[in-house]
């Protein structure tokens, strides 16, 4: 599960509750008027209250289980937020040296934990060219070489790569490949 449907997730049951928690305020049998122009509570009107009273009470239970219940899914939430950030490790630290060779076919691995993706692209470029394929976060590459000049895309230094990946041949940015 992604960041963003965790957010939607926490998102609809905070809406819920409050929902839950407006319908339970806004009870059934409230009315609003000012206390100078409303008359005595009559016998049967004393009754209703004293079944009011009891139902307060009931909204009250369902109200303590509502809490409950988002407080477990709060916490489901949350652990899996830490499982999804364990999983992630950063990439080994390797060398962005031009000069450093590769040999052809050298296997790597999309690392783009961030968006989930890697564009695999006709020119060695992020400004022109067009989009191949998006090569998914963990998949494998097979480097055929790489630019000798490196460059800083997104914020990261890196070169430009041409690979192979599942019947395509394209350029990738290095940064976010693992080789």
């Amino acid at each position: 599960m992604n960041h963003r449907n965790l957010f939607n997730l926490s998102s609809a049951l905070f809406v819920i509750l409050l929902f839950s928690l407006a319908c339970v305020r806004s009870g059934p049998n409230q009315t609003t008027s000012s206390p100078a122009s409303s008359p005595a509570p009559s016998a049967s009107q004393k009754q209703t209250a004293g079944d009011d009273g009891r139902a307060a009470s009931d909204r009250d239970e369902e109200k303590e289980k509502l809490k409950e219940k988002v407080a477990e899914l709060e916490k489901k939430v949350d652990s899996q937020q830490q499982q999804q950030q364990s999983q992630r490790t950063p990439p080994p630290v390797r060398s962005t040296d031009p000069n450093e060779s590769l040999i052809e076919g050298t296997p790597a691995q999309v690392y783009s934990p961030g968006d989930g993706f890697l564009a695999l692209r006709s020119e060695p470029s992020s400004s022109y060219g067009y989009r191949i394929a998006q090569m998914p976060h963990g998949a494998d590459v097979d480097i055929i070489q790489c630019q000798n000049s490196t460059e800083r895309v997104g914020g990261r230094a890196g070169r430009w790569c041409q690979v192979y990946y599942e019947g395509y041949t394209g350029w990738a940015f290095d940064a976010w490949l693992v080789y």
